[in-house]
């Protein structure tokens, strides 16, 4: 075992990949859903598609050119929809089943269970109630709900094919075709990868805390609980989703549908199943049963990362260390360096073990976790100067791996992976032990911080137990030889009545470099928090103040009396960090839309950007002149705030400038490109590539379509590879015959 406190002096080292943290390397990822695609396809006439949630970038997929431009009603599938534009215009209500129903020469009673209680609309949803949408459909003006599609993005064109048809949606010309639209059974045809793009909004809305919302997203989660599509489930991971069944043109067979989205209380992934022949609940759920279980197992797969134990004391005073796994001892300037590799949610285990052992509450320990984890990695490297990222004190995380037990452990297990991001970066998830009930706002302490969601606020749990009152007392000549002044007084304090700014001696001295020079010479216990009084006793100076800690970001006390109470720790979190998203990978972009002559441009600082409007306005005019023919619809040029947050969201290694996804062009920060000088060669080639993808032939290899894009970008430095093989085809065959072979595909 570790020693205990009296041997336990250890410095840590992460060394930690990108931070979509939970995440083998996306090319693993790729790969396992691939092969599970695959598998569960095997013999069945039909199409898969999948996608990442957060940067909508095509995951894996069966037959993409058939779920591009194969065009079918989508049957229940689109209930969740018609439900959408209920609940948005206030129209959805409870409805008891009739069972059966006729809607002209069509039959489509109802074959869940007898109810004989209203089904509200989760429920609804849940069971594929026909009777329920068919009826509550007539609340609706025909169209209101074909609008309603139409922004849901049931007919749009997703640009995840370079060969793609477009949905259809028909405005209902009477009461029964209106009905049968609600139900996706006429005047709506949609395609895989429609159906896929307008899930994925919805998976991006149950990001949203949209109370309106929520019965659609329980009746999704229902749904495979269960109601119809129960043979999605996958232990171990919450699916939500939706089947859909619908009769072929010639009615001689029906189609199947699955469309859904995991994990269901925050989507990382969503996949749509189209079977030719078959039912969506016994013949699409089973194939999305096997994918989100593919899933799930990659998911929950071991993340290793090294960490450094640093020892102080000379090795003839070490006890024992019982470690199972690979361990590296050596000598260093008279003392012992250990370095050992473990989990990451190994790391965050102990934290929650030095920082939260007292806690009663598994949703405040759930909240600590996650407030943990995104500290580490919002402070990796803290102490790179000295060899080591995090000491095991409170100065980092106070982490105690001889107290780490299973409870911890299980914890982590339960938010693995889980990050608080603020505008595409990991959050700054600063916590303490007591506000006093008052939190502090960081910019209070930390002028340089800027983190507008740790501001003050009332914590009126925090003192459901007491005020976390404290004194103590400090003798004049050892305050002397700490501070140099036996002199003391409050000079300034902060809105939350927390000590500011003192005069010691006569000098101005700041809160915190007080509290940490006293701290150094006589104990931090001394001063426990910043709010307190100062009392002179003529030889000593009494401190009397209440809470412990700085007061900044989650209270452990306040936090620990709300998971009592029946909070989640979704809610303690959204409490203690205001304005941030819980989520896996980078989110929380706040973003701001600037309109140019041709193009718009999305960016987390519009002012800091705009100037790239006129730019890039310039530069497609540019690409379409090189190219020699125009671009026939509007670009969208989308600038991340990090090369983190681009990284994590587009899944584009580091040293990537830019990619492009369909009608988007997805750029690193504007100061990051300019200062490489890299700028208008990097946007040029991705207007080449957007004007190439729109013309390029489906079987156009994409050596051919990159080295088309090189060679019209820079017709003059070195060649790369793709570029010299396209240019060998120039040279031999003529521009005329290139140009002409990008539209009809290479001959044989």
């Amino acid at each position: 075992m570790l020693p205990s406190q009296p041997f336990r002096r250890l410095r840590v080292c992460l060394w930690l990949m990108p931070l979509v943290v939970w995440a083998a390397p996306r090319q693993e990822l790729r790969a396992a859903l691939q092969q599970a695609v695959e598998r569960s396809m095997a013999g069945k006439p039909g199409a898969v598609v999948v996608a990442e949630v957060s940067t909508g970038r095509l995951l894996a997929q069966h037959r993409l050119e058939l779920a591009a431009t194969r065009l079918a009603a989508p049957g229940s599938a689109v209930k969740p929809f018609t439900l959408l534009a209920l609940l948005t215009s206030g129209n959805a209500g409870r409805l008891v089943c009739e069972r059966q129903l006729r809607l002209g020469a069509r039959r489509l009673d109802c074959t869940h269970p007898q109810m004989t209680l209203p089904l509200e609309p989760a429920s609804a949803l849940a069971y594929s109630c026909n009777s329920y949408f068919a009826r509550s459909a007539l609340r609706l003006q025909p169209p209101e709900l074909a609008r309603a599609f139409e922004r849901a993005g049931l007919a749009s064109l997703t640009g995840w094919a370079a060969r793609e048809a477009a949905g259809s949606i028909r405005t209902a010309r009477s009461a029964e075709e209106l009905q049968l639209q609600a139900l996706g059974e006429d005047g709506i045809q949609v395609t895989p990868l429609g159906l896929l793009a307008a899930y994925r909004r919805l998976a991006l809305l149950r990001a949203g805390s949209n109370p309106t919302l929520a019965p659609l997203f329980e009746g999704l989660e229902g749904a495979v609980a269960y109601g119809t599509a129960q043979l999605a489930q996958t232990a171990g991971l919450a699916v939500a989703g939706k089947t859909g069944t619908t009769a072929a043109p010639s009615r001689a067979w029906t189609h199947a549908w699955f469309a859904g989205y995991a994990p269901a209380a925050a989507p990382e992934i969503v996949l749509v199943v189209f079977l030719e022949q078959g039912a969506g609940g016994p013949g699409a759920a089973p194939v999305a049963g096997a994918i989100f279980e593919a899933y799930r197992r990659l998911r929950s797969a071991p993340r290793e990362v090294a960490v450094r134990l640093y020892w102080l004391h000379p090795p003839a005073e070490m006890p024992p260390l019982d470690w199972k796994g690979p361990l590296e001892v050596k000598r260093q300037g008279g003392r012992l360096l250990l370095t050992v590799r473990m989990p990451l949610e190994e790391y965050v285990a102990g934290v929650l073990a030095g920082e939260s052992s007292v806690f009663t509450s598994q949703e405040a320990l759930k909240a600590m976790a996650v407030a943990a984890r995104t500290y580490a990695l919002g402070h990796l490297g803290r102490h790179r100067s000295e060899g080591f990222d995090f000491c095991d004190t409170t100065h980092c995380q106070d982490l105690r791996l001889a107290a780490l037990n299973n409870r911890f452990r299980a914890i982590a297990e339960a938010t693995e992976g889980e990050l608080l991001w603020y505008q595409g970066s990991p959050a700054a998830t600063y916590y303490h032990q007591h506000c006093g009930g008052t939190t502090e706002a960081a910019r209070n302490l930390w002028p340089e911080i800027r983190a507008p969601y740790l501001r003050q606020q009332t914590d009126t749990f925090c003192i459901a137990t007491g005020r976390g009152d404290w004194h103590s007392q400090v003798l004049k000549e050892d305050l002397l030889r700490a501070l140099g002044t036996s002199l003391l007084e409050v000079l300034r304090r902060t809105p939350s009545g927390r000590v500011a700014e003192l005069r010691a001696g006569g000098k101005p001295i700041s809160a915190p470099a007080f509290e940490q020079a006293l701290g150094r010479a006589l104990g931090f216990e001394l001063v426990r928090s910043s709010r307190f009084e100062i009392i002179d006793r003529g030889d000593r100076l009494v401190f009397q103040g209440y809470g412990f800690g700085h007061g900044v970001g989650l209270c452990q006390t306040g936090a620990q009396q709300r998971g009592a109470q029946g909070h989640s720790y979704r809610q303690i979190l959204e409490f203690y960090y205001p304005g941030t998203v819980l989520g896996v990978s980078a989110q929380g972009f706040t973003w701001a839309q600037v309109s140019g002559e041709r193009v718009e441009l999305a960016s987390t600082r519009a002012r800091e950007d705009q100037s790239l409007v006129a730019l890039a306005d310039r530069l497609l005019k540019e690409a379409e002149s090189r190219a020699g023919f125009p671009l026939t619809f509007r670009p969208r040029l989308k600038v991340y705030p990090s090369v983190a947050a681009f990284r994590d969201s587009t899944g584009e290694p580091g040293w990537v400038a830019a990619s492009t996804l369909g009608h988007t062009i997805r750029l690193q920060p504007l100061p990051v490109l300019r200062s490489t000088g890299t700028l208008e060669s990097t946007l040029l080639h991705e207007m080449l590539h957007l004007l190439i993808e729109s013309r390029a032939h489906p079987s156009l290899p994409s050596w051919f379509r990159e080295g088309l894009a090189l060679y019209l970008t820079n017709a003059q430095g070195p060649k790369r590879p793709d570029e010299a093989r396209l240019r060998a085809l120039l040279d031999r065959h003529g521009r005329a015959a290139v140009m002409d072979w990008l539209v009809r595909g290479l001959p044989p």
